[in-house]
């Protein structure tokens, strides 16, 4: 598979490579170690599921599920979900401290949809949220899909400013819940 591998250097800035792996994107933070961005694969089931209810007890309002839900979910269900999609975590100094998703809806494969976007409240504003977004960009892109939607909770200002800055426009589709907008990015 191919993929991407970005470094930030402070004086010549981003350098874009292609390489084969997984998807890796990495940002040299002043004073700091990189912040790597890496595909989870299904034996990563943990790690996912740990993100994931970190996130939910963090901003419960954000998303479309429920810590009390999501606690109950099986090995399977967590190995299998996305179905046709991927999920991307953040590292910093090895430890992980965000997450974001994506997957393909069957008969529709121009469309990919970013899903379960989060970032750990002591490192918010260091750019993790743009570089999983490009991680899922890259994938979106790799599979040839022409748009990339995502849904974003009503008063969460804080994303909905990230994804205008990443180029995502609101549409004017109906989204699953009527306090959400429908943010997409052409591809």
């Amino acid at each position: 598979m191919q993929s991407l591998r970005y470094r930030y250097d402070g004086e010549r800035g981003w350098d874009l490579k292609w390489m084969i792996s997984s998807i890796t994107v990495e940002r040299q933070l002043i004073d700091h170690p990189p912040i790597v961005v890496r595909s989870l694969s299904a034996c990563e089931w943990q790690l996912k599921r740990d993100l994931r209810l970190a996130a939910l007890q963090d901003s419960p309002w954000a998303f479309a599920s429920s810590y009390d839900l999501e606690i109950h979910r099986s090995e399977d269900e967590r190995r299998a979900w996305p179905r046709d999609g991927v999920y991307f975590a953040a590292f910093h100094e090895r430890q992980a401290v965000g997450i974001a998703g994506s997957w393909m809806r069957a008969g529709e494969p121009q469309v990919t949809h970013l899903i379960s976007m989060w970032v750990a409240p002591d490192v918010r504003g260091a750019g993790i949220a743009r570089l999983l977004t490009e991680a899922v960009v890259g994938w979106a892109r790799e599979r040839e899909a022409t748009r990339l939607e995502l849904e974003v909770a009503a008063g969460n200002d804080a994303a909905m400013c990230a994804y205008l800055r990443a180029g995502f426009v609101v549409t004017k589709r109906t989204p699953s819940t009527s306090c959400r907008t429908v943010l997409e990015l052409a591809l």
